[in-house]
């Protein structure tokens, strides 16, 4: 066997485990998580609401009492910036006119805890939220 062969045989079954190293992509509440710098941030929206929930790497709730953060929400071919204040535990919450539509809807949030950079995270909605 050639060492090439050895090569592409160890990348083939090295690579589902890290595709999926980092967990599914619905968080607890529903919505749609991604990374953002040491965070797991999952967006959940509801009605006009646009709630961002905080976790940990290892998913565990971060208490977002004084961090700041917003939303940057694409729906109905208009951009609005929406302000997310702390809302409890590890959530952020705010207001958007999202018009009763969540199709394709796209959010890229900012968050800022206390004492750390910014970080970011993007989003691509389908139905309801998810």
């Amino acid at each position: 066997m050639k060492f090439s062969t050895l090569l592409l045989a160890a990348a083939l079954f090295t690579a589902p485990g890290t595709a999926f190293a980092d967990g599914p992509k619905i968080g607890p509440n529903g919505g749609q998580r991604a990374d953002a710098g040491p965070y797991h941030v999952e967006v959940v929206l509801k009605g006009n609401d646009v709630v961002l929930y905080v976790t940990d790497g290892a998913d565990k709730p971060v208490d977002v009492t004084g961090a700041k953060a917003e939303a940057t929400v694409l729906a109905n071919k208009q951009t609005q910036k929406v302000a997310l204040e702390p809302a409890g535990a590890n959530a952020l919450k705010g207001q958007a006119n999202l018009g009763g539509a969540h199709d394709s809807v796209k959010v890229v949030t900012a968050l800022t805890m206390p004492g750390q950079k910014p970080v970011q995270a993007r989003f691509e909605m389908g139905h309801a939220g998810h």
